[in-house]
């Protein structure tokens, strides 16, 4: 019996093989194959006008635009589908299945979702339902989104039901002493999602000192000097530059004249920066670059790209920062706020 049924596999075979190509070939006819985001049909066309424009999310997110586009009118918020495309961007920059990271909102450990759609489903789900408790605020909308409902009734109690990041800040280390953790949730997040987006009519700051401005927009998201390590938590730690929101399609550039000392590749730290010396006693320093487009010893002009605005080594989001020093290894304490430098 085993000889015969080894012989009926046998001759089984080759009509196995020809049914598998026969439903290849109705499954390419008929369009029944697994696809996502730009590959996807999408079901509607976005007509709604926002107030927003992007100014540098990445195809990994656009690939997704249909699906933000089906459920952003289910859950009736056409108007916030840019919005909600740029919070995909500081969530996981497309490079994560759980692409929202809203696993948490229903109640499940970090990156449970595996399905990038179920993960925009629920995430714009749970935004629609913390902006209708935020009242349609939607900075309070994004900061909710990031901390949980419990900020909206924080703010309701605090601050007349308003959006602030001092706010923010003090809602984080609430619940930071409550929970007897080191972090709770991005005091910084309106401010990260929103650098990738423009407004119909930007205001951005403009130099006017012995440097030029390293990005073409400019907009500063963290200061130089004493604050909380947005990354470990930790109080009173000395920020030695100053940190301009940015996105990947931004070129960073040279401040001054000058030669390339450093080009160093890294994941830790300042993850990939580049320095450049400028006189005797003059340094810049560009960090957490997404790639770098000069090597040590080039010369360089006021305004040549060195590279590209990224995320990498100790950040929380894509972002540039830019520090000042006087010597190489210098002590953060001693380095020269850029602010001053660039007259803003």
């Amino acid at each position: 019996m085993k000889k015969l049924g080894c012989g009926l596999v046998l001759m089984a075979i080759p009509f196995i093989f020809v049914a598998i190509i026969l439903m290849g070939v109705v499954m390419v006819i008929t369009g029944e194959s697994n696809t996502t985001g730009s590959d996807a049909h999408s079901e509607i066309e976005s007509e709604i006008d926002s107030d927003y424009t992007f100014n540098g999310v990445s195809p990994e997110i656009e690939r997704y635009r249909s699906y933000f586009e089906r459920y952003a009118k289910e859950n009736g918020i056409e108007d916030h589908i840019e919005i909600l495309m740029a919070m995909t961007m500081q969530e996981s920059g497309g490079r994560l299945a759980d692409v929202m990271q809203s696993s948490e909102s229903l109640g499940l450990p970090v990156n449970t979702i595996s399905d990038p759609e179920l993960s925009i489903k629920q995430g714009v789900s749970y935004f629609a339902n913390v902006l209708e408790s935020a009242g349609g605020n939607t900075e309070l909308a994004l900061q909710s989104y990031n901390m949980g409902h419990g900020f909206i009734d924080y703010a309701n109690e605090h601050n007349n039901g308003n959006y602030s990041k001092e706010l923010a800040q003090q809602f984080s280390n609430h619940m930071k002493a409550r929970l007897g953790w080191s972090v709770y949730g991005d005091p910084n997040y309106v401010d990260n999602v929103m650098r990738y987006l423009d407004k119909t009519e930007p205001d951005y700051a403009a130099g006017d000192a012995d440097w030029a401005l390293p990005l073409k927009n400019i907009r500063i998201t963290s200061e130089f000097g004493w604050r909380t390590h947005p990354v470990t938590g930790e109080r009173n730690t000395f920020h030695g530059g100053l940190d301009f929101g940015c996105t990947p399609a931004d070129s960073i550039l040279s401040v001054a004249v000058g030669r390339v000392v450093e080009a160093k590749h890294s994941n830790v730290g300042y993850g990939n920066y580049v320095t450049v010396k400028h006189g005797q006693n003059e340094y810049s320093r560009y960090a957490h670059l997404s790639s770098i487009g000069v090597s040590n010893g080039q010369e360089v002009n006021q305004g040549d790209a060195l590279g590209k605005c990224g995320t990498t080594g100790s950040s929380t989001g894509n972002h540039l920062h830019l520090e000042h020093m006087t010597e190489l290894g210098q002590a953060h304490q001693d380095k020269i706020d850029p602010k001053e430098t660039l007259g803003l």
